[in-house]
């Protein structure tokens, strides 16, 4: 039936000639040896893949030179089943001398085919290139770069013909070569297609910084996908990258929510008052995390426009949100409670008594009994203790308001403005705070005892005001 198969062989369909090579990969003979070697040069790559196969398991030392032929098929799947073939060949140095060149070859299978080879083999590095590429293909990217400069080539290679996984790894490998060559294929992983290797040369090259560097992360914060944008935010705030500002504003309004938050962290750090108002609109925003971290950035800004929509965010659902705006109002200003500013955001709460939601009711309620403002619509909420003869005039006189109002939120039933009081009454550093802060030491919340315990030890006489 030999003739039959040759027949076959001979036909135009590559789907004929592939199963007739698939029945000698099934049944190796050596008499079709000759047959084999004139399929290495069929035109369809599975029928030369097939065809190695076949070689492979033919137990005929006849095999290996048309194997190693096939070394240097235009197919890397082939290329891979012919390095396979080869590895019963130990005695033979010209197999490992053809072996050799293809670590160094585009592809990274039959790279780290070749590699496995070898090293089964038994071969040794004989110079410091091969030894880099040899780490290269057995993926031991830091090994490689310990070389310096020199494995810059190789590591190149992984990053233009590897798999993304295999990319980041070179990333980080390249970034641990202190030279200043390795900064351009490090800038040229920051236009990858696949966003992983993306986010891996910002992370790396964020550490190095200069100007490139940040031209690259503003030219990344139009990306498409959102996980680079973010990686590219948060490093031009780490960097203190004074030139992302104007860039990164818009992206206080992106569409995803962690950019929306990555964003006003960034604008927070780069201390970017211009932005304060817009970030004022995502104290608003219906992501929790936004909200929060919109809080803790306006807190750093010290910006007193922000003290208007912070006193209105702590009537914000989620107790998180409530307790850091709280403490931001007291880094803008230890007496926000009697500025201005509040005055006018107390005015639009009160409208908010009317709102048809009882829970947004009793937040607001609660909230204006917090701030000397009565126990409108929620009977029996404690009142802000007053003094009719106290004035606001003075710096010292609403300090002591400030303090009075700290003291009364201690026994607030929500335990995060509790938790917030105790933190600002330790920040005041006023001796008068001390009976109220002892009491909550029994305080039902953990939390809470330990912010009263520690605004307990900043507390010494000699702050004491008179």
């Amino acid at each position: 039936m030999l003739w039959l198969k040759q027949r076959q062989l001979s036909s135009k369909d590559p789907a004929v000639r592939r199963k007739a090579m698939q029945e000698f990969c099934d049944a190796p003979d050596s008499r079709t040896l000759n047959i084999l070697r004139t399929a290495l040069g069929d035109d369809d790559a599975e029928v030369r893949r097939l065809a190695v196969t076949a070689l492979a398991r033919l137990d005929d030392e006849a095999r290996l030179e048309p194997l190693l032929g096939a070394l240097r098929d235009r197919d890397p799947e082939v290329q891979k089943v012919a390095i396979g073939g080869l590895k019963r060949f130990n005695t033979e140095d010209r197999v490992i001398a053809a072996l050799v060149p293809l670590i160094r070859h585009g592809d990274v299978g039959v790279r780290g085919r070749a590699a496995q080879v070898l090293e089964l083999l038994g071969w040794r590095a004989a110079n410091r290139d091969d030894e880099i590429w040899f780490w290269v293909c057995k993926n031991q990217f830091q090994r490689a770069a310990s070389y310096g400069v020199a494995a810059l080539p190789a590591l190149e290679c992984v990053l233009n013909s590897s798999p993304y996984n295999l990319r980041v790894g070179a990333v980080e490998a390249i970034g641990s070569i202190d030279d200043q060559r390795a900064m351009r294929p490090l800038l040229s992983a920051l236009r990858a297609r696949d966003p992983a290797v993306c986010v891996a040369a910002v992370e790396v090259v964020s550490r190095l910084g200069g100007p490139q560097v940040i031209e690259g992360m503003i030219g990344l914060l139009l990306h498409n996908e959102p996980a680079v944008r973010i990686a590219a935010t948060e490093a031009l705030g780490r960097m203190g990258a004074v030139a992302g500002v104007e860039p990164l504003r818009p992206l206080l309004r992106d569409a995803a929510w962690d950019v929306r938050r990555a964003a006003t962290e960034a604008l927070g750090r780069l201390k970017d008052t211009k932005s304060v108002e817009a970030m004022t609109h995502n104290l608003s925003d219906k992501d929790t995390d936004v909200r929060e971290a919109t809080a803790i950035a306006l807190g750093s800004l010290r910006d007193r426009r922000a003290i208007g929509p912070l006193v209105r965010a702590l009537k914000d659902s989620t107790s998180g949100v409530r307790r850091i705006a709280a403490a931001a109002l007291s880094q803008i200003d230890e007496a926000w409670s009697s500025s201005a500013e509040t005055a006018e955001a107390v005015v639009e709460l009160k409208s908010g008594l009317q709102d048809k939601d009882p829970d947004v009711r009793y937040l607001i309620s609660r909230l204006l009994a917090s701030l000397g403002q009565g126990s409108v619509g929620a009977p029996g909420l404690p009142t802000m203790p007053t003094d009719d003869k106290l004035s606001v005039s003075s710096p010292e006189k609403r300090r002591k308001l400030a303090i009075s109002l700290f003291i009364s939120a201690l026994g607030d039933p929500d335990r995060d403005l509790r938790h917030a009081a105790a933190e600002a009454l330790g920040r005041l550093g006023d001796v008068r705070a001390q009976s109220a802060l002892a009491r909550i030491m029994a305080d039902s919340d953990t939390g809470v005892r330990l912010a009263a315990e520690a605004a307990l030890k900043s507390l010494s006489p000699a702050r004491a005001t008179a």
